[in-house]
């Protein structure tokens, strides 16, 4: 199979970013640099990306206010896109997208005004209108941050959608049924103020959260938090995590510190064995690659890649891949023709 291509989202000036929407590159493996594939693709502040399963479209939200969008892109064998449409993405300020395993409805989680909707996707991979919208409901201690819901990620465990909000405390779970509809089951709540931001899954069931408001890491339902790095003159708010492909380690990309937290879980709460800079400032997103973590540094305009040890989970220094304006996502294509 080819080496996946590996996307770029950025902030435009949309939204007073420096970026220029979607980067393509293709990736050394050896070395972890990243060569763009032409120049980048027109597309309003595309803060997250996904990709159809097959490999054949990729799928941004453009985070904007009031009214944010979904947009569609046909991948070419040379790693070129071509826009399939732009539709509303339900709600205010999309933060993340997500699609559904078979391949059939693309998920989108408003930040702004806590919303999630789906929707159809057609033969060609376009984003059709949403058909479903759920409204998110409740509040948190932190009145600056935590006033009402806030969707920040939607993730998939079969055909149960798991919602991050954290603005509720909580993680919202709903079934996804085969016309697209969402069933409202049982949510998981998380402990006031801690802000659950992303979560990730090593094993069908079971998934580690991290919040973004009280700098920890926890299993659902309710498993002990772990702590991050809270050293030092400014705070952390984490963002991603990632799980290493056997589910013996987490990765915590740390905001404020600018480095990346390793955990390994070898028992029932994940235990920190590294904390290691990350090379940018302010990492929005972690995405692991091959043998490398990618790293995006929002505010330093760089993304690094640092090596990973497959046998102990540890991370060498990390080492400039690419340059690119306002990163905030990075996603993998694979290529499964």
């Amino acid at each position: 199979m080819a080496q996946p291509l590996v996307c770029i989202g950025s902030y435009t000036p949309a939204t007073g970013g420096r970026g220029s929407g979607i980067t393509v590159c293709a990736q050394d493996p050896a070395t972890g640099v990243l060569t763009p594939l032409g120049e980048p693709t027109a597309t309003p502040s595309p803060s997250f990306l996904a990709a159809h399963p097959d490999g054949r479209t990729l799928y941004a939200v453009n985070e904007l206010e009031p009214q944010g969008t979904l947009s569609a892109f046909a991948i070419a064998d040379d790693g070129s896109l071509t826009p399939l449409g732009s539709v509303p993405s339900g709600g205010s300020a999309p933060c993340h997208v997500a699609v559904d395993p078979t391949g059939a409805y693309a998920l989108t989680a408003n930040y702004g005004d806590g919303r999630v909707s789906v929707h159809p996707l057609a033969p060609n991979g376009a984003a059709g209108p949403h058909t479903t919208v759920v409204e998110l409901h409740g509040d948190g201690p932190d009145r600056d941050r935590q006033a009402g819901p806030h969707a920040h990620q939607v993730a998939f465990d079969g055909d149960t959608v798991l919602v991050c909000d954290l603005g509720s405390d909580r993680v919202w779970r709903y079934r996804l049924r085969p016309d697209g509809t969402l069933v409202a089951e049982a949510p998981v709540p998380t402990p006031p103020g801690f802000g659950p931001r992303h979560l990730v899954h090593t094993a069908p069931d079971r998934a580690w959260v991290v919040g973004e408001l009280v700098p920890a890491v926890r299993a659902l339902p309710n498993g002990p938090a772990t702590g991050l790095a809270t050293a030092g003159p400014t705070r952390n708010h984490p963002s991603a995590i990632v799980a290493s492909p056997d589910g013996r380690h987490l990765y915590v990309a740390n905001r404020g510190p600018d480095t990346v937290t390793v955990l390994a879980l070898d028992g029932g709460t994940p235990r920190v064995v590294a904390e290691i800079d990350t090379g940018v400032t302010w990492p929005r997103d972690a995405t692991l690659i091959g043998d490398h973590l990618y790293i995006a540094g929002e505010r330093s305009d760089t993304v690094t890649a640092l090596r990973r040890d497959p046998a102990t989970g540890l991370l060498a220094p990390p080492a400039e891949a690419l340059t690119t304006g306002t990163p905030t996502c990075i996603a993998a294509v694979p290529r499964t023709y």
